[in-house]
């Protein structure tokens, strides 16, 4: 039976992440994943922000990086504005797989987790193929919530953005900007993310669940008139509730996606992915180096987090709300409309919530309306 000292569960960017920074620090580690290919299948549009992403990797002179988006723009029916906000679109399979490149060795594939028992000295990941033991387990294998929800860690019931799309050659819209066409019948929006002169990452989400959204994208492309033939599909899942109630127990940290770390207004996640799982791993070796894994010893991963990114969580949590409040009433073009280019990019790119609009959030709870 194979030991390790952590155990990474899945494999997207937050789980390669933590598996670079055990790596750095001499820790003996494996991370495994159900799926055949490192960045196989795409499930999401492929953008991060440009200051992080440099803040990680130092510079953005990288192959997968392809396109540098300065400005977001807005659509609302007859409604349109902008707003500057600096971003990268990669392709993101080649870059998990650059990602990948430092620690394959310690990687497993077609290794699926179902089920981790967390024992006084140790953890059990049972797997499709073997037992593996560890001393703590990093958790980032997606909304999947049944090994969260064993260890009572989500509180409420999840609200999930469902969303489908692809890779399109389309060359008509301008290729330094990304468009967001938001549409009151299917609440949802449309996003169009430039990847260079000729394709982009084009997708719908909504969180209407009697809706078909591969046929919804197809009749909004129309609508909009938007010319673009898909050259390869994809559809992901993600949660728009908020963080889980605990990213952390005995033996066990939980980052990216599995820990609901989304900026829920938008649905971005690579950001948060790639620094949860920095700030994972740097628990997991303060653990093994320590020998304590226990819930408090391990909950200072939570308290970095939280001050590392946790005010753009509620910000996307407000964010979430307001446009769910402004769809079923009608004021939706509001919203868009009212918060001055500052405000707008303030709200979603760093985080600083506009005071009439966390003054609309507060009576909309009080008044059950959210």
């Amino acid at each position: 039976m194979d030991s390790y000292d952590v155990v990474i569960v899945g494999l997207g960017p937050a789980g390669l992440m933590a598996a670079r920074v055990l790596e750095k620090n001499n820790i003996n580690f494996l991370g495994i994943d159900s799926k055949k290919e490192i960045g196989l299948p795409l499930k999401c549009g492929e953008g991060i922000r440009e200051d992080e992403f440099i803040k990680f990797f130092g510079n953005t002179d990288f192959k997968f990086v392809r396109n540098k988006v300065k400005e977001h723009v807005v659509h609302h029916k007859n409604f349109k504005r902008s707003f500057k906000a600096d971003f990268l679109q990669l392709d993101r399979p080649d870059f998990e797989k650059f990602l990948a490149g430092p620690v394959k060795d310690s990687l497993r594939l077609r290794t699926r987790c179902n089920n981790i028992n967390i024992k006084n000295n140790l953890v059990e990941i049972k797997t499709n193929k073997e037992t593996i033991n560890a001393k703590l387990v990093i958790l980032s294998c997606g909304c999947d919530y049944k090994i969260q929800k064993k260890f009572n860690l989500v509180k409420k019931k999840q609200t999930f953005f469902v969303c489908y799309g692809g890779i399109y050659k389309e060359s008509k819209l301008e290729r330094d900007k990304f468009h967001a066409f938001f549409d009151d019948e299917y609440m949802g929006y449309l996003w169009v993310f430039p990847k260079d002169k000729n394709t982009s990452n084009i997708g719908f989400g909504t969180v209407n669940k009697g809706i078909n959204v591969k046929e919804t994208l197809t009749a909004l492309l129309k609508k909009y008139g938007i010319d673009a033939k898909q050259i390869s599909p994809y559809a992901g899942i993600i949660s728009c509730s908020g963080p889980i109630k605990k990213t952390y127990s005995n033996r066990l940290l939980v980052c990216g996606n599995s820990a609901n770390q989304v900026y829920a207004g938008t649905g971005e996640g690579i950001y948060y992915a790639l620094e949860s799982g920095i700030l994972a791993a740097k628990t997991a070796v303060k653990a093994i180096r320590n020998n304590n894994y226990t819930e408090n010893f391990l909950k200072t991963y939570e308290k970095t987090w939280k001050k590392s990114f946790g005010k753009l969580m509620k910000a996307g949590m407000i964010f979430f709300d307001l446009q769910s409040l402004a769809t079923k009433s009608n004021k939706l073009e509001y919203l868009l409309k009212k918060p001055s280019d500052k405000e707008l990019s303030q709200f979603i790119v760093d985080g600083k919530v506009p005071l009439r609009a966390r003054i609309v959030w507060i009576i909309g709870k009080i008044l059950n309306k959210i």
